[in-house]
């Protein structure tokens, strides 16, 4: 009966921690932070990093392996078909918009964003990240939601 009863909570606290932890996104160990973009036209697609970039955004991430993920992934050519190049993206704007978007790093007047996948599924297919995605926003475009 003892047993039981510790399966019983066991799975109550399972329940209650998944409830507790759902609506949130966990980057690099950490919980990151729910942003909204206000201005697509500010994003960068294809910018490179430089060593100074590089190296500010390192200090802001736990697993330093991550930078390298970041600066592949951040590129349109890595991005889902429906938002890989410009003319894609002016044609979806609107569906852009409904993207969940957290924050990565800042460096410089820019912001790295996460798109990650479990979190956007209520997306059409063709948008939504296989791989990690990353964009990289003018920092005045992206606001706490």
């Amino acid at each position: 009966m003892n047993h039981a009863k510790q399966a019983v909570a066991f799975v109550l606290l399972l329940l209650i921690t998944a409830g507790c932890t759902r609506g949130f996104y966990y980057f690099d160990g950490k919980k990151a932070t729910p942003v909204k973009i206000v201005d697509l036209g500010e994003m960068y697609s294809t910018y490179n990093l430089t060593e100074s970039d590089q190296a500010e955004v390192k200090r802001q991430l736990n697993d330093k392996a991550l930078l390298s993920e970041i600066i592949r992934y951040s590129k349109e050519n890595q991005w889902p078909d429906a938002v890989n190049t410009l003319d894609e993206r002016l044609e979806n704007r609107s569906v852009m918009m409904k993207y969940n978007y957290y924050k990565v790093a800042s460096f410089g007047n820019k912001t790295i964003v996460a798109v990650p996948q479990d979190k956007n599924k209520h997306m059409p297919a063709a948008y939504i990240p296989q791989n990690p995605m990353y964009i990289i926003f003018a920092s005045r475009v992206v606001s706490s939601k």
